[in-house]
C-alpha cells in the first residue's frame, strides 16, 4: 500500500504525530521535554508556523498547527533533526530517535479545531495507568501534566508567543473566563467516557474534513501536481525563494571574500562559513531540503544544523550586525526580482 501524499499548502492546518524509533522512549526526563518544547517554539517562529495545541508523551508527540506557507516538511525536518542532535549529544548516543516519516493529516480547521485540540489534550490520561482510575484522579493528572498546551488553555500558565489558544477558545463563550470554563468542561467530557477519535472520519488517506473540503483540496492539489509535471498550473501562487548560491554569494559579499571560501571545508573563514550555513537554513527552506543544503557545504545534516544553532545562540554584536546586513541585502535582491514574480489564477 502506498503511503499517503504529503499535501503542503499555504495557510493549512495539520494534525502531526511522530513516535520513537520502534516505539522506544523519546523523552527520557524533564530536560528532553523542555528541549523539545523550546525547539518547537524556536522553529515555529523561524518558519512562520502557528501552533494551536501540542502534547508530548514519553514515546511520541502530537501537534496541531497551521503553516502560513507551504513548508510543513521543512519545518518538521528542522525540528526533528535539531532535537535528535541535541538528544544524542546529551545521552552520548547516535542514530535516529524518531521512526521514519512523521504523520500529518490536513484538517478542516474551523470544523475540527475543538475536537482535535481536545483529543490532543486528553492524551496524558489515555494510557494503561489511568484505565481504572477515578474521574478526580484523571482530572488532577491532566491539570498537572506539564508537557502539553492544556495548562495554557486553562490560564494556569502563560502561553508563549508561538502558541495560539484564542482560535479554539473563541468558540466557547464571550468573556475569556467563560471560554476557559466552557472549554475545560468540554475536555472534561473525555474524562467521563471514551470519546470517538475524530480521525475515524478521515475520508481520504490524509485529509480530515467535510466532503466539500476534501473535494476542494483534491482539485487544488491535483492542479499543483499537474503543474509539476509540466502542465499548465492554476490556483497556485508562485512564491519567491532564494537559491543556496544566492545566499552564499551575499554572505561572501558581506565578509568580503569569494564564495568558494565559504563553501570550502578548510578555508580559514569559520565564522563566514557558519553564518552561510545558518542563512541557507533560514532563507532556502522553501525550495531545498536540509540534505541538499548540507551537501553544498560537504558536511552532514547534523553538522549543518549544529552550525546553524551556534549562530542562533551567538549574541555578539558584530555577528548580529552581519546577519542584519545579509538580511537587508537579500531583501534588496528580492525587490529587484519583484517584477518577475508571478501569481497564477
Amino acid at each position: 500500500m502506498s503511503r499517503p501524499l504529503r499535501i503542503e499548502l499555504p495557510n493549512a492546518a495539520y494534525h502531526i504525530v511522530n513516535r520513537g524509533n520502534q516505539r522506544s522512549t523519546v523523552f527520557h526526563d524533564d530536560w528532553h521535554y523542555e528541549k523539545f518544547v523550546e525547539k518547537l517554539g524556536s522553529f515555529a517562529d523561524e518558519f512562520g508556523v502557528v501552533v494551536y495545541a501540542y502534547c508530548c508523551m514519553p514515546n511520541h508527540f502530537h501537534l496541531y498547527a497551521r503553516t502560513r506557507e507551504a513548508n510543513l516538511s521543512r519545518f518538521m525536518q528542522s525540528l526533528l533533526v535539531s532535537f535528535c542532535v541535541s538528544s544524542n549529544k546529551k545521552r552520548r548516543t547516535s542514530g535516529h530517535i524518531f521512526q521514519g516519516r512523521f504523520k500529518a493529516q490536513l484538517v478542516e480547521d474551523e470544523l475540527y479545531r475543538s475536537r482535535l485540540s481536545r483529543y490532543i489534550h486528553l492524551n496524558p490520561i489515555r494510557t494503561r495507568r489511568f484505565r481504572n482510575t477515578t474521574f478526580e484522579e484523571r482530572a488532577e493528572h491532566l491539570c498537572q501534566f506539564r508537557w502539553s498546551s492544556y495548562r495554557c488553555y486553562l490560564g494556569v500558565e502563560k502561553a508563549p508567543g508561538w502558541l495560539e489558544c484564542k482560535p479554539v477558545l473563541a468558540t466557547w463563550g464571550k468573556s475569556h473566563r467563560e471560554q476557559i470554563s466552557n472549554y475545560a468542561a468540554y475536555v472534561g467530557e473525555g474524562l467521563h467516557k471514551n470519546l470517538e477519535s475524530p480521525f475515524v472520519e478521515i475520508t481520504e488517506q490524509s485529509i480530515l474534513g467535510s466532503e466539500h473540503f476534501v473535494d476542494r483540496i483534491k482539485r487544488e492539489y491535483l492542479l499543483l501536481r499537474s503543474s509539476a509535471n509540466g502542465q499548465k498550473p492554476s490556483l497556485i501562487h508562485l512564491q519567491q525563494s532564494y537559491s543556496a548560491d544566492e545566499v552564499v554569494g551575499h554572505v561572501a559579499k558581506c565578509y568580503d571574500i569569494a564564495p568558494a571560501f565559504v563553501l570550502r571545508r578548510k578555508s580559514g573563514y569559520r565564522e563566514a562559513r557558519r553564518v552561510a550555513m545558518y542563512s541557507v537554513c533560514r532563507y532556502c527552506r522553501h525550495a531545498t531540503s536540509l540534505t541538499e543544503l548540507a551537501a553544498r557545504f560537504s558536511v552532514s545534516v547534523s553538522a549543518l544544523t549544529q552550525a546553524r544553532d551556534k549562530v542562533s545562540s551567538d549574541s555578539s554584536g558584530r555577528l548580529r550586525k552581519n546577519l542584519k546586513q545579509i538580511e537587508k541585502m537579500l531583501a534588496q535582491h528580492s525587490k529587484k526580482l519583484h517584477n518577475k514574480d508571478v501569481t497564477l489564477i
